[in-house]
């Protein structure tokens, strides 16, 4: 049986970890055997041990690396550890000394993030894996143009979507009811961990301006905002308390995209999309802005509507495009779903993934 170990220094529970979490259930399901390491109180470890996922916790704050090095170290002989993949800056740097000086794992960074790479003298870390895995191609081809690593280390795998549990024809509970909104009230929606790069400012902006048109219309933020409540308040200082719904964090993401007339995502910047993704593969009409890897997912006009960043004028007339014409927004939806099913399921990221491993695995026999 292989050993895979992944390491995570971030204790939030986002778009990353959760591609990392579905990596680790899938692989098991696989007859691997996984480990994640992570921080102690992280929301990846709590997960991952409520489905019975290996976890060990290691401190990888900045005083503790010294210590982190050695137990990692030690973890990867003990545990005869065959595949190493790290995710984030803090476990990339300690688990890939760790890895390299055991000399018998598999060594993978992936890079969930579209933000340029320093250098900084510890970013040296991105030389010693055997490959780096993106999660889109606009983050690969920012690192080949922007940082010049050799095209060949870098493998470009989409995160992918769980078909069973997206699927337009499984959807239980309402949360219309829930919030009182009637089911023939238009409701736009957009669900994100709330920081500045997602744009929020100009999907209330864009609200502002649907309401003029369509006052009926209702909005929905659906995600936790880790530094305070400011999307909540601007929302208040704008008067749409009574228009603009922010249930905070769900675990029920696809009963909530069911319920949604248009989706949107207004981010300045994005790695990939995977909020898009999922709302696609509910058959979701989507409204994105035309930054990172989105224009992998939304093909103008095809799957969804393109629209420039930081324009909310441009945002609004495309929702309200999507509203007032229902059969366009339907087609998009089917075209949306049958794109996640070609290209972009769970199932083909994880035999990408395995792919990967495997071709990796038989290069080093060969060379030993």
């Amino acid at each position: 049986m292989l050993t895979i170990l992944h390491t995570e220094s971030a204790k939030r529970w986002g778009g990353q970890e959760r591609r990392t979490f579905a990596e680790a259930v899938e692989f098991k399901k696989r007859g691997y055997r996984v480990i994640l390491v992570v921080q102690p109180g992280s929301e990846l470890g709590k997960h991952a041990k409520e489905v019975g996922i290996e976890v060990r916790e290691i401190r990888m704050w900045n005083k503790d690396i010294p210590k982190a090095f050695f137990q990692l170290f030690s973890l990867m002989r003990r545990e005869r550890v065959d595949i190493v993949n790290t995710h984030s800056p803090k476990d990339s740097w300690i688990a890939s000394f760790a890895a390299r000086l055991t000399f018998r794992p598999i060594l993978l960074r992936t890079r969930h993030i579209t933000v340029p790479i320093s250098n900084h003298p510890l970013n040296i870390v991105y030389k010693m894996p055997h490959k780096i895995i993106t999660i889109g191609g606009a983050i690969r081809k920012a690192m080949i143009e922007i940082n010049r690593f050799p095209s060949e280390k870098i493998v470009s795998i989409p995160t992918g979507v769980d078909l069973d549990r997206f699927n337009p024809d499984k959807v239980k509970g309402n949360i219309r009811k829930e919030l009182g909104i009637d089911q023939d009230t238009p409701l736009v929606g957009s669900i994100s961990i709330i920081r500045t790069e997602k744009g929020f400012p100009y999907f209330l902006e864009a609200a502002q301006e649907i309401l003029k048109v369509k006052p009926e219309t209702r909005f929905l933020i659906v995600g936790h905002e880790p530094k305070g409540d400011t999307v909540a308040q601007e929302v208040r200082k704008r008067g749409l308390g009574d228009k603009v719904f922010m249930p905070g964090l769900r675990e029920d993401i696809p009963n909530i995209l069911a319920r949604l007339d248009v989706f949107v995502l207004c981010s300045l910047r994005e790695a990939f999309g995977q909020a898009i993704a999922q709302a696609l593969a509910m058959e979701r009409p989507v409204v994105a802005t035309n930054v990172g890897g989105i224009p992998e997912l939304i093909k103008d006009n095809q799957t969804g509507l393109l629209i420039p960043p930081a324009d909310s004028k441009a945002l609004a007339r495309a929702i309200l495009e999507l509203l007032e014409n229902r059969e366009k927004a339907k087609r998009l939806g089917k075209n949306g779903r049958r794109l996640i099913e070609k290209k972009f399921s769970q199932e083909t990221m994880i035999e990408r993934i395995e792919d990967l491993y495997q071709e990796l695995l038989k290069k080093k026999r060969k060379e030993n």
